[in-house]
């Protein structure tokens, strides 16, 4: 499930749209994300941090707005990164998910399938970060998103103000945690979203 939209115009030009508007019209009951072609259920994201959970042994839980964030974002990101030498395809993403689950304590872990295309779309958001240290191909992918995307009002509101905060802040956790060669780790928080009700993490048996 993606929305998939070329970045690589901005990406090079480092073009800023800023005075758009951000896409977001509320999403129909029991779906987070949505175009006239696509659409990402909350159960779909629920499902994603099911397997997070299950897979790190209850180590890594991450909440529906950085899940959404990450799926909403990642693939188009990858798509840049990729342009700018740092390709994220699957094989990557799964020598990634491995080293951070070992990381998070388990023992031979085999990543799953939702895990690994989880951690490529994390990925996308970290090396972006790094890429373009001044935000403006993260803003840019919030602003290109399509015009008719839908989203729960209970994610919150897209902004890539947030989004960039949200990622330089990840950077920042990094580096006082000392997390080094695992850095990627602490992108599994970021979120486009803010003024959510509270942080609407994934709770077993609602919503």
């Amino acid at each position: 499930m993606t929305f998939r939209r070329r970045l690589a115009v901005l990406a090079a030009s480092s073009l800023l749209l800023a005075g758009c508007a951000v896409p977001g019209q509320p999403a129909a009951p029991g779906v987070a994300l949505a175009t006239e072609d696509q659409t990402v259920t909350i159960a779909d994201l629920d499902a994603v941090a099911a397997a997070w959970e299950a897979d790190s042994d209850g180590a890594i839980m991450p909440n529906r707005q950085a899940l959404a964030t990450a799926t909403l974002l990642g693939p188009d990101l990858a798509e840049v990164a990729a342009e700018n030498d740092a390709p994220i395809n699957e094989g990557v993403a799964r020598t990634f998910a491995t080293a951070w689950l070992e990381f998070a304590g388990v023992e031979n872990p085999e990543p799953s399938d939702e895990v690994i295309e989880s951690t490529q779309n994390v990925l996308a958001l970290y090396v972006m970060t790094y890429i373009d240290t001044t935000g403006a191909v993260l803003r840019d992918a919030v602003d290109a998103l399509p015009e008719d995307l839908a989203v729960s009002p209970r994610l919150g509101e897209l902004s890539g103000d947030a989004l960039v905060d949200s990622a330089q802040a990840a950077v920042g956790a990094a580096e006082v945690a000392g997390l080094g060669n695992y850095s990627f780790t602490a992108f599994i928080d970021v979120s486009a979203f803010e003024g959510a009700s509270g942080d609407w993490a994934v709770t077993e048996g609602g919503e």
